[in-house]
């Protein structure tokens, strides 16, 4: 399966080839059909990763505190490990799509298997093409009727 993720070192994007997500109770796998880039979340976290070190701590103060907390807790070499391991990690992008459910591993709702979906939630709508979801982070796309003529996006698509 591909998925869009970013290293978060470097800045650099980079289309994966991963395993098929796995299946987890009370959750939903849905094969996207569209995935949407935000303009300004997506761009600013692009931004963000393609800065230097400093620049990094600059636009993220939060990022720094978390480093120095950890040196309290771990350690000066521990923070910096943790912290080197983590840029080096790909981060997978992006937080809604719309696709069609291909399994439901949830008695929560009402979706079935080929229900159109769309979802919503950052670690799980990623720009891939297929996304572990729970139903909480998901609703049903209906059917539009516009001049007499039922339209619904297409699995075939």
């Amino acid at each position: 399966m591909k998925i869009l993720a970013q290293n978060y070192r470097t800045g650099e994007l980079q289309m994966l080839e991963v395993p098929n997500p796995s299946r987890r109770k009370g959750t939903l796998v849905v094969q996207t059909m569209a995935s949407l880039v935000s303009i300004g979340t997506e761009k600013a976290m692009i931004d963000v990763a393609k800065k230097s070190l400093l620049g990094k701590a600059l636009a993220r103060p939060d990022w720094v505190k978390q480093v120095i907390d950890k040196v309290k807790t771990e350690g000066l070499m521990e923070a910096y490990r943790q912290s080197k391991a983590r840029l080096d990690m790909p981060v997978p992008l992006g937080y809604s799509c719309a696709g069609v459910v291909v399994e439901v591993n949830t008695e929560e709702g009402d979706f079935r298997v080929g229900d159109r979906v769309a979802c919503a939630g950052s670690g799980f709508a990623s720009h891939a093409e297929f996304n572990v979801v729970p139903p909480n982070l998901c609703v049903k796309i209906p059917k539009m009727k516009v001049g007499g003529k039922e339209y619904a996006v297409s699995s075939e698509q």
